[in-house]
């Protein structure tokens, strides 16, 4: 910005001496007074250098040293102007760089950052607004995570206190389910009761799950884990007798083995719900494109594939891809929480299409990286969900 105001300033020069050369052709024909005639024409020895008398030859250095005259005058007056336009578009940019500055802090979290105006003109107060609107943003952000704590600690608090009252309502309705007394309506009133009591189970657990997270206290405890092995128990303890798995034998890793149940029952699950079978559970170690080495877990069903337009939400909080669905069998927080725990491990998951038909979820965990070990952290399982 500051050669295009350089060159700015040089060509208003250079126009303005072109303008002042044309009034000059226009004056000089006519009389005018003596003093207007040194003004314009200029004083009577640099007229000499240019101009004789009629009938007079003319100085003999007058070419050379009009040229000589002119070389430095252009110089001078291009310094003068390369100086100027510095100074001004100075005292013009540096604000601005200023600004710009600022809002490349705040673009990267820091809405503390504040610009000292200085003097009363247009950008002086350009710096005062973006003042008040950095401290309107840091109030409002402010305001809007003293909020989100809020609820989220409101959350965790519910699921806490749901938990006793729920685990006394599920003991009772397992009775009453089993009861050889209750035939006709009242059984089924009893199966409904039974399947909402553990829905609201798995929902309670999931939001206790994900209030963890929130907190940062959720911590992995890590062990060498045969993955075909881990892979079988997860599919046996849930009765997937029609989902297959390729996994190859022997490969072991190091992986917190609740969680990784608790990612590959929630992948599984939510492919039997919304995909159609066969349903594929397959497992390899891959380069990471890093130097190292990762451990993939592909799980893919065959149904319609996953619409491109919910793919980049699969994994928010009670995300539903069919907006239709009023309720869903899980609690919406599956997907959440096996994310959750792949980047606890510092890993990934990633969702698409197949190009053969279904969906395919892939997971990425490193196996060559230094995990923290915790012997704190509580074991309880979580299902799929």
């Amino acid at each position: 910005m500051r050669t295009r105001l350089v060159i700015a300033f040089i060509a208003v020069a250079l126009v303005s001496a072109l303008a002042a050369s044309w009034f000059h052709t226009l004056v000089a024909a006519y009389r005018v007074t003596a003093w207007l005639d040194d003004v314009v024409v200029g004083p009577p020895w640099l007229q000499h250098l240019v101009h004789t008398a009629p009938g007079q030859p003319a100085p003999h250095p007058v070419r050379h040293t009009a040229l000589l005259f002119f070389g430095v005058e252009a110089g001078l007056l291009l310094v003068i102007i390369i100086v100027v336009a510095i100074a001004a578009s100075r005292r013009v940019l540096l604000p601005v760089r200023r600004l710009a500055f600022a809002a490349t802090r705040m673009a990267v979290g820091d809405l503390s950052v504040r610009i000292e105006p200085r003097g009363r003109d247009e950008v002086a107060r350009l710096v005062t607004s973006f003042n008040g609107m950095a401290g309107a943003l840091e109030n409002k952000v402010g305001e809007l995570k003293r909020m989100e704590a809020r609820a989220r600690q409101y959350a965790g608090d519910v699921s806490h206190e749901l938990r006793t009252p729920l685990t006394a309502m599920t003991a009772v309705v397992d009775i009453l389910h089993e009861h050889p007394g209750l035939t006709g309506d009242a059984a089924t009133a009893a199966r409904l009761i039974q399947q909402e009591v553990l829905h609201l189970n798995r929902l309670v657990e999931d939001l206790i799950e994900i209030a963890r997270f929130d907190a940062g206290t959720a911590q992995l405890v890590t062990d060498e884990v045969d993955v075909a092995t881990a892979v079988g128990r997860c599919l046996r303890a849930r009765n997937w007798t029609d989902v297959s798995a390729d996994v190859p034998a022997g490969l072991t890793v190091r992986l917190d083995r609740r969680r990784f149940d608790v990612i590959l029952a929630n992948l599984v699950g939510n492919a039997l719900r919304h995909g159609d079978l066969p349903v594929t559970v397959t497992a390899s170690l891959e380069p990471d494109g890093h130097g190292g080495t990762e451990l993939t877990v592909a799980v893919r069903d065959h149904g319609d594939g996953l619409p491109p337009a919910a793919i980049p939400h699969l994994f928010e909080r009670f995300f539903k891809a069919d907006t239709a669905r009023a309720r869903s069998e899980g609690s919406g927080l599956g997907l959440a929480i096996a994310s959750e725990n792949a980047r606890l491990h510092g890993g990934r998951i990633e969702a698409g299409s197949h190009s053969g038909g279904g969906a395919v979820f892939t997971v990425s965990l490193p196996v060559h990286r230094h995990l923290p070990v915790s012997g704190t952290e509580p074991r309880a399982a979580v299902g799929a969900r």
